[in-house]
C-alpha cells in the first residue's frame, strides 16, 4: 500500500523568518520527509511522508506529534499544538504494485 502522512500548518508572518531558520538549520530533521510552502499562501507548511504501512504511519504520527524538538516549532504555529494537523492518506485506487485500499 502507498500511504501518505500529511502535516499541514500556517506559521504567521511574524513567524516566518524565525521558523525557516530553524526548519532549513538541522536538515536531519526532514529525512524522509518533503517540506514545501504554499506559492499562493506564503506560511502555509505541509510535510509529505511515505509511511511503508499503517504501523509505521502511527508511529510516524505519533512521533511528529510528541517527539523530538517538535514542540520548540509550536509556539510560531498559528494556533499552537492545535494548529499542527496530521492525517494518513491511502489511494483509492491500486498503484502498480501495491495493494488496493481495503489490503485485499
Amino acid at each position: 500500500m502507498s500511504l501518505i502522512l500529511f502535516c499541514e500548518y500556517s506559521i504567521p508572518e511574524t513567524n516566518r523568518e524565525r521558523f525557516l531558520a530553524w526548519a532549513l538549520g538541522e536538515p536531519s530533521r526532514w529525512k524522509g520527509a518533503e517540506l514545501a510552502e504554499n506559492r499562493e499562501q506564503p506560511g502555509v507548511f505541509v510535510e509529505l511522508r511515505r509511511p511503508a504501512n499503517d504501523s509505521e504511519a502511527a508511529a510516524m504520527k505519533k512521533e511528529r506529534l510528541e517527539g523530538r524538538s517538535w514542540s520548540e516549532m509550536t509556539s510560531w504555529v498559528k494556533g499552537g499544538r492545535e494548529g499542527l494537523r496530521v492525517w494518513t492518506f491511502a489511494p483509492l485506487a491500486p498503484v502498480a504494485g501495491t495493494a488496493p485500499v481495503n489490503g485485499e
